[in-house]
């Protein structure tokens, strides 16, 4: 039976962690699937002996360096079969059936990019679907976070509980189809971390497909925010916005969506 679905998630020095995670992911996927480890660890053979390799399903791809989330992420994307493609992070956990975003891409075949809702640990929904950021944007964000303290930042005006077009998602989940991935490739890696996903929707846009924020499946995810609190991240996190804006315009200029929301009657009668 062919695979339907490749799910990719990046581990480094977090074995358990991806374990957890893939024990939760597989229990809400009702397609043929893989899941491919992609690791960055540079594990020897002797810390491999740990990992168990006997499950069919799960396939570990282990990286001769630390290339950052998104060589990672492309080495694991390279060996995937399925229909469909998904980057994961290894602190998600699934809460619904990963099948209704496979089967809404099918119906909807403008759209090249999908997410679902990301709440944290106390059922708080996550601003994990944002608009462009622009220098400007970056600047806003970043100062109010400082002043007020907050770790999400919701988006005004935005109803999230509606499936619609949104400018990016955030890496911790994107589905594609072959099709998109074929067409676009996977995130940059000249992106070691941060701000890949928001390059990777903006040139999926730019090639004529929409990105969608699907609310009606859901995730659990907190997120290290690591930049915040450890210079060597906070230096990364920049470096990363600078490159993006060198590529699509520090102020403007990045393609526009189609506004649209979406009355899904297939996944609402679920």
């Amino acid at each position: 039976m062919s695979i339907q679905l490749s799910v990719v998630i990046v581990e480094y020095h977090g074995i358990e962690e991806v374990q957890q995670c893939v024990a939760a992911l597989r229990s809400h996927i009702g397609v043929p699937y893989e899941i491919i480890i992609s690791s960055n660890s540079c594990y020897d053979e002797e810390q491999k002996k740990g990992i168990d390799f006997t499950d069919r399903q799960v396939k570990w791809l282990f990286n001769e360096r630390n290339g950052g989330f998104a060589y990672a992420m492309n080495e694991g994307l390279k060996v995937a079969q399925g229909d469909y493609l998904a980057i994961m992070n290894s602190d998600c956990t699934w809460q619904t059936n990963l099948d209704e975003m496979m089967a809404f891409l099918k119906r909807h075949p403008e759209v090249g990019a999908i997410a679902p809702q990301m709440r944290d640990r106390n059922n708080q929904i996550q601003d994990t679907a944002r608009p462009y950021v622009s220098l400007q944007r970056f600047i806003w964000r970043q100062t109010v976070r400082v002043l007020m303290n907050k770790v999400s930042i919701l988006t005004e005006n935005m109803d999230y509980s509606q499936i619609q077009t949104v400018d990016w998602l955030i890496g911790a989940f994107i589905m594609v189809s072959r099709e998109v991935y074929q067409k676009v490739g996977g995130p940059d890696m000249c992106f070691f971390m941060y701000a890949e996903d928001l390059e990777w929707c903006t040139r999926i846009r730019k090639a004529g497909f929409e990105v969608v924020y699907y609310p009606k499946a859901r995730i659990i995810y907190q997120g290290t925010r690591r930049a915040r609190t450890d210079f060597k991240y906070a230096k990364i996190f920049i470096q990363s916005h600078f490159a993006y804006w060198r590529k699509y315009g520090f102020f403007w200029g990045y393609p526009k969506r189609k506004e649209q929301v979406y009355e899904d009657a297939a996944s609402a009668s679920r």
